[in-house]
């Protein structure tokens, strides 16, 4: 099956608005072991937007549209569709009740321009939305193709994603498809690369490796009968890729959701510790990875975020946690050539120095993953640490 993404919005093309929800979908495709070949982001103009769907429908079997769905007049997404399909618009009464409810829910007045949202070709499959006002749509497009309709903010569209659009892609095909995440730090791609290249998978299941500053994600994706088949290909391939990489590997994942904060806020969380932070290397980037992990209100107790050149000792990891009453302290302290990372708490001491190059941005974001690589690999089980 092949999939094109087509993305809706003038503010996408003008850069005003960060295009996440293609990135989302992208790996939500490829999760799904569905190909994508193209991707097209069209502003709010009508010709131009049927232009694209006849280009996108002419070379994949499902279009995968996002934006546009509002009550407004350059809302025109459904519209171009239909024009397309040479098919017309009609209501879908339970589109209405849904619209309707959510507008009760929100303690708004619905206005007669919301009714546009409850129009739909005739065939179209509704995707009932509970996190907005807009509902989507899989709509019959001929010669089984399919277009799908999907909100555009990012907090309705990724959960109608996962929660109705994913399982009925994948019942297309009649089969399972199942994936693992394996994630590294402390080993670059080619490392990686090197000590995996020998493995013969045959295409199920498949290994493709994604890289970020600092870290390589690996997706282990087989496909089968049923669950347990699926389980039953990718057990042995993940055992041994995590006997090849060994303490490179700090988390093993069923979703690519996974971070370095993520594993430590939940290694903390497992052994009921609490936290407090001291940051004069990056920022606050450390504090607002590991805040925005889940449940980390539970393990961070405070953090402090000071200029460069504040008065610390070795012992400020220490310091710190005896002043805040936490089990642990950690602390990454910028120096003129050197940073130092400095772990207290759990029975043990640790510290780290660094000597990074690159751009502020560079630097900070591996000085941020080192440090929580450093917590986590006390909390948890050794990791050794690479170069970067």
């Amino acid at each position: 099956m092949i999939a094109e993404i087509l993305c809706v919005g003038t503010e996408l093309l003008m850069g005003q608005i960060l295009n996440t929800n293609a990135r989302f979908l992208s790996r939500q495709l490829a999760a799904l072991g569905i190909s994508q070949y193209h991707q097209t982001v069209v502003g709010d103009n009508a010709e131009r937007l049927e232009d694209a769907y006849r280009l996108a429908l002419s070379r994949a079997d499902v279009v995968i549209t996002s934006g546009g769905l509002g009550p407004t007049a350059d809302d025109i997404t459904k519209r171009a569709a239909a024009r397309v399909l040479g098919r017309e618009l009609v209501p879908f009464p339970e589109a209405e009740a849904m619209v309707r409810q959510r507008f009760r829910e929100y303690g708004r007045e619905m206005h007669a321009n919301n009714l546009s949202q409850t129009l739909f070709v005739p065939g179209t499959r509704l995707i009932l939305n509970p996190y907005g006002t807009a509902p989507g749509a899989i709509v019959p497009a001929g010669e089984g193709k399919t277009i799908i309709h999907l909100p555009g903010p990012p907090r309705e569209l990724e959960p109608l994603f996962r929660e109705q659009v994913s399982p009925w892609l994948a019942s297309l095909s009649g089969r399972v498809i199942l994936s693992r995440y394996i994630h590294i730090f402390g080993m670059g791609e080619s490392a990686v690369d090197e000590k995996l290249r020998d493995l013969e998978l045959g295409g199920n299941p498949s290994l493709s490796p994604y890289c970020s500053t600092g870290e390589v994600m690996l997706r282990l994706t087989a496909s089968g009968e049923d669950a347990e088949s699926c389980r039953a290909l990718l057990r042995p391939v993940e055992a041994e890729v995590c006997r090849r990489l060994g303490d490179t590997v700090y988390a093993v994942e069923d979703d690519d959701e996974g971070s370095l904060a993520k594993s430590c806020a939940e290694a903390f969380r497992r052994r009921g510790l609490t936290l407090v932070l001291l940051d004069e290397a990056t920022g606050g980037l450390i504090a607002s990875e590991l805040s925005s992990a889940p449940g980390a209100d539970e393990m961070l107790r405070a953090a402090l975020i000071l200029p460069r050149a504040h008065d610390t000792g070795s012992a400020s990891a220490q310091e710190i946690r005896t002043r805040f009453g936490a089990d642990c302290g950690l602390a990454a302290i910028a120096g003129d050539d050197e940073t130092r990372i400095l772990f207290s708490g759990a029975g043990r001491e640790r510290s780290l120095s660094l000597h990074l190059t690159g751009d502020v941005y560079r630097v900070r974001t591996l000085t941020a993953k080192h440090a929580l690589h450093l917590a986590l690999s006390v909390i948890a089980s050794p990791i050794r640490s690479g170069k970067h």
